[in-house]
């Protein structure tokens, strides 16, 4: 994922839209650099962070609402199968 994603995350209270927006690092020579961080917004709110990892997943809110562990990977597995639109063709 390169790009910001809005989500339709669907939990037991309901639909909840929430926007990822993954974290890169610039690295030498000004590439950028996939970090596996991922912001989690809802409206004009930072909700949290996920960080994945491989197998490795770690979350944190800043004190607002929290998703429960299986709204968690659920946005986890979107991530880990989200082919981005614009990118797809330059992959193979």
């Amino acid at each position: 994922m390169v790009n910001p994603v809005k989500y339709q995350l669907y939990t037991k209270e309901g639909v909840r839209l929430i926007t990822i927006d993954p974290v890169y690092e610039e690295i030498a020579g000004g590439d950028l650099f996939a970090t596996g961080r991922y912001i989690l917004s809802e409206g004009d709110t930072t909700i949290g962070e996920i960080r994945v990892d491989g197998d490795l997943v770690e979350y944190e809110w800043n004190g607002n609402t929290a998703l429960a562990d299986e709204d968690v990977y659920q946005i986890v597995d979107f991530i880990n199968e989200y082919d981005e639109p614009e990118l797809a063709g330059y992959l193979d």
